[in-house]
């Protein structure tokens, strides 16, 4: 039986290794796109306040666990307890802000008809799919967590890749989802390398949320 491939935990600030996650395979990315694909269907017609209701138990989990994850920013990237707490509060509050602004910015807007006067016409914004977020280490949970939550708004379902480089945050990210049964069903958190980023962009989401190099976009882009 082939060995898994696996993701040391080590705190770059002082050498010190402490854990490890095994990354994600090939089948089991095939695996996430087609549970995604189908959880999507359920998750899609969900109405936007049932979802704002689902994400803000997600909200109140980190609230509630905030000392938790910024001791394993701490440990995973050598920022001090303060920065980790920075930074999970720069989250909350983004969050706080989609769930209020949500319903204004994915109502249905009716657009001026032009020449055709006596028409009606209006636009109106619809989920893509399956939502692959792709994210950096330099701020791991906060470049992590809310492009997740913005997809699911949306009424997306998410496959989400976080850094090889902190993946102690990556694996402190699908705990807090987990905490959440609602929620839990329609996102996939796979760990690895560039190597599973590859085989996630190779799986075709509908949309591909990456915040990393330009030498790595335009290879996503290709």
């Amino acid at each position: 039986m082939k060995q898994p491939r696996i993701l040391t935990f080590k705190n770059p600030a002082t050498g010190q290794e402490f854990g490890q996650v095994a990354m994600s395979t090939p089948d089991e990315i095939t695996l996430a796109h087609k549970e995604m694909r189908q959880a999507f269907q359920i998750w899609r017609r969900k109405p936007l306040s049932e979802r704002i209701r689902i994400l803000r138990q997600f909200q109140a989990e980190i609230i509630d666990s905030m000392d938790e994850i910024s001791a394993v920013i701490n440990q995973d990237t050598g920022k001090s307890r303060q920065d980790g707490w920075v930074e999970v509060n720069m989250t909350v509050d983004r969050l706080h802000q989609y769930y209020k602004l949500a319903p204004k910015w994915l109502e249905r807007r009716r657009v001026p008809p032009g020449l055709y006067m006596f028409k009606q016409y209006y636009t109106e914004p619809h989920p893509f799919g399956v939502v692959a977020v792709i994210g950096p280490w330099n701020y791991p949970f906060d470049l992590c967590v809310p492009p997740m939550c913005s997809a699911l708004l949306a009424g997306n379902t998410v496959l989400l890749k976080p850094s090889e480089v902190a993946p102690a945050v990556g694996v402190m990210i699908e705990r807090l989802i987990q905490r959440v049964p609602e929620l839990a069903p329609f996102v996939r958190v796979l760990h690895g390398d560039g190597a599973v980023g590859a085989q996630i962009v190779k799986s075709k989401p509908d949309l591909i949320f990456l915040t990393g190099s330009t030498a790595t976009g335009r290879k996503i882009a290709q």
